[in-house]
């Protein structure tokens, strides 16, 4: 007898649950074709706000495939999940829920003056770009060099140089290598170059590690914009959560550090969308969506820490030094 009851009380819970699905299955469904019905006249902020509440709400057999996708990936919107961002999927919900209610920064920051207010410096020295004629650099790998005047370091170089004598912000350029002896380890050293600068410049706020993405060896040689009539490598912004305790994705495993030694990814974040708004209003394709991470990128060093990706290797170095121009002029609007 307590065995048919428990059997019993087992079927029961069993269609209970059956029954709470099908109804968090229909409740997803009805507020996915909702958000459709009104995309024309609701404000993007808010459609991202009623996905975010109908993703884990998303069921498998809403689905043809029945691969349980969420209610992102169901409808295929670009702005389901954060205008201007892509995030990586290891990136947890709780970070999403936070970064949709992240506002571009309107912070007056005041960056001219007598004092260095800004660090640039280079995680990955050695990167490089398109060989072409006058630059037939030695390559010390595939697409990449320790010839200064030929990789990412001529770039950083660019955005200090203009910033000081267009701008009257007084940048410093670090010249540090960071790769050697392991590229997977470079991030602890370029973390110590910031440090040892802040501690000779207490003034710097700012830091900009500058690096170019990686794309085929061929195919991209057309993926520019061009910007009064001038050809600019685009850019993108990666923005570190530092939830999954290591330094980037590719570094080894490490124990996750205390959460005083944690990037202020909110605010990296806000800074990062403010001047990609400005640089797209330059040129509608020149900015990639930020690329949100859960590594850190030592953006624990700041609230202003920025990490762009200038071009890849299928653009010339001119084309990526092209752009500081425009970079550099969004920097200095911040003070405005």
């Amino acid at each position: 007898m307590k065995k048919n009851t428990k059997d019993g009380i087992k079927g029961e819970t069993e269609e209970l649950r059956r029954l709470i699905d099908n109804s968090s299955s229909l409740m997803a469904a009805l507020i996915i074709m909702l958000a459709l019905l009104l995309s024309a006249s609701l404000p993007k902020s808010m459609l991202e706000l009623v996905y975010a509440v109908a993703q884990p709400l998303v069921a498998a057999d809403m689905l043809n495939d029945g691969k349980g996708k969420t209610a992102a990936e169901a409808t295929k919107d670009p702005y389901v999940y954060i205008q201007l961002a892509d995030v990586d999927d290891d990136v947890g919900s709780d970070v999403l829920i936070r970064l949709i209610g992240i506002e571009k920064s309107s912070e007056i920051m005041s960056l001219a003056g007598s004092e260095p207010s800004i660090l640039i410096y280079h995680t990955h020295d050695t990167e490089a770009y398109r060989k072409e004629e006058n630059s037939d650099y030695i390559e010390s790998g595939n697409c990449r060099t320790e010839d200064e005047r030929y990789n990412v370091y001529a770039v950083g170089e660019e955005l200090c140089r203009i910033l000081r004598e267009k701008y009257g912000i007084i940048a410093i350029h670090a010249s540090e290598q960071h790769e050697k002896p392991l590229i997977t380890t470079a991030y602890s050293r370029s973390l110590e170059t910031m440090r040892k600068y802040k501690q000779e410049y207490p003034s710097i706020n700012m830091f900009i590690d500058i690096h170019r993405d990686g794309v085929a060896d061929t195919g991209y040689e057309n993926d520019f914009v061009t910007v009064d009539g001038i050809e600019c490598a685009r850019m993108m912004f990666v923005v570190g959560t530092g939830k999954s305790g290591k330094s980037s994705q590719y570094a080894p495993s490490e124990n996750p550090d205390t959460v005083n030694d944690m990037p202020d990814f909110e605010s990296n974040y806000a800074l990062a969308a403010r001047l990609t708004e400005t640089l797209l209003s330059y040129n509608e394709r020149f900015m990639r969506n930020i690329n949100v991470k859960s590594g850190k990128y030592n953006q624990q060093m700041s609230d202003k820490c920025l990490l762009v990706e200038v071009g890849h290797n299928g653009n010339t170095l001119q084309q990526a030094k092209n752009s500081m121009y425009y970079l550099a002029k969004a920097i200095a609007g911040l003070g405005e």
